[in-house]
């Protein structure tokens, strides 16, 4: 029987080594994929053809509801958001944070282009609307990208009403430019936040839209940047011009209601729901969005 029991040892021992260390087996690999963001697709309705001329901020006019409820002045932060993708490598067992930056595209008219046309489709045939440029104001027309996959046309967001259009413009037109600033409002939270990439530049106590003159939800973008000459009015020291529209008012003052972030002369409205669609912030955070000196074409998000 021993001789058979040395055989067994001999076997096994044969075998064992046969199979390697745990040291030896290949280290799993995963790969998340880094998060990217895209306009979302707005819907495309019929219209008549007009060029865009003037607009007016919704809050120019001087009456305001008053409200007794004190709020909190604004806030500034400088923080980092939360990692958007996490990648983990196969040498090693360490974890490494690989952030996915937010872009957006912005399509700027060509100094040679005079009045940019935008078609309904991509196609040629009518132009649908015309844009000055400059304009709408000081510097040349911008308008933010919706799709970028043809390579003659470039889908845009309009800057008209009703809002949430979209058209076309030549390729040839236009440079294309991105940007990694962006803007978001959160409606029911009263709050305004400012980014660049995943990183917050600000966040401030915002006015909103009266029940009965609300702001507009959607994706717009800034179009104009303005610095008031007299910081007592109702847009305080300066304001960022939208893309966005009122969708319950008129013409104002010879223009269109025109929704804009700007100052405000009543910090004790801050919180409140109390504009004719503009957003409201202390004065400091306009001063401060000025000093970082935000492009053209910086994403407007208006959350409800």
């Amino acid at each position: 029987m021993r001789p058979v029991k040395a055989c067994l040892a001999v076997f096994l021992g044969v075998l064992l080594a046969s199979c390697g260390s745990a040291g030896d087996l290949p280290t799993m690999r995963n790969l998340g994929p880094a998060g990217t963001t895209s306009p979302p697709p707005s819907a495309t309705t019929s219209s008549t053809t007009a060029p865009q001329t003037s607009v007016t901020t919704t809050d120019t006019a001087s009456t305001t509801s008053s409200k007794t409820t004190a709020a909190t002045s604004s806030t500034t932060t400088s923080t980092t958001a939360p990692p958007m993708s996490v990648t983990t490598t196969s040498t090693t067992s360490t974890t490494t944070l690989a952030e996915a930056v937010p872009t957006a595209v912005v399509a700027t008219a060509a100094s040679e282009v005079v009045l940019l046309e935008a078609f309904r489709e991509a196609a040629e045939g009518e132009s649908w609307w015309l844009f000055p440029n400059p304009g709408p104001f000081d510097g040349a027309r911008v308008l933010l990208v919706a799709d970028v996959t043809d390579s003659e046309w470039v889908q845009v967001h309009l800057p008209v009403r009703p809002n949430g259009r979209t058209g076309w413009v030549r390729r040839s037109d236009v440079v294309l430019s991105t940007v990694t600033t962006r803007i978001v409002v959160e409606l029911g939270r009263r709050r305004l936040t400012v980014y660049d990439g995943s990183e917050v530049l600000a966040t401030a106590e915002a006015t909103i839209g009266a029940p009965e003159t609300p702001t507009p939800t959607g994706l717009f973008y800034v179009n104009q940047i303005q610095v008031e000459v007299d910081p007592d009015t109702e847009r305080g020291a300066g304001l960022f011009g939208t893309s966005a529209f009122s969708e319950v008012l008129g013409i104002i003052d010879g223009g269109e209601p025109a929704v804009a972030v700007h100052g405000t002369n009543q910090p004790e409205l801050l919180g409140e729901a109390a504009s004719r669609g503009c957003i409201r912030v202390a004065d400091e955070v306009i001063e401060l969005l000025i000093s970082l000196a935000l492009p053209l074409g910086t994403p407007v998000e208006i959350l409800a």
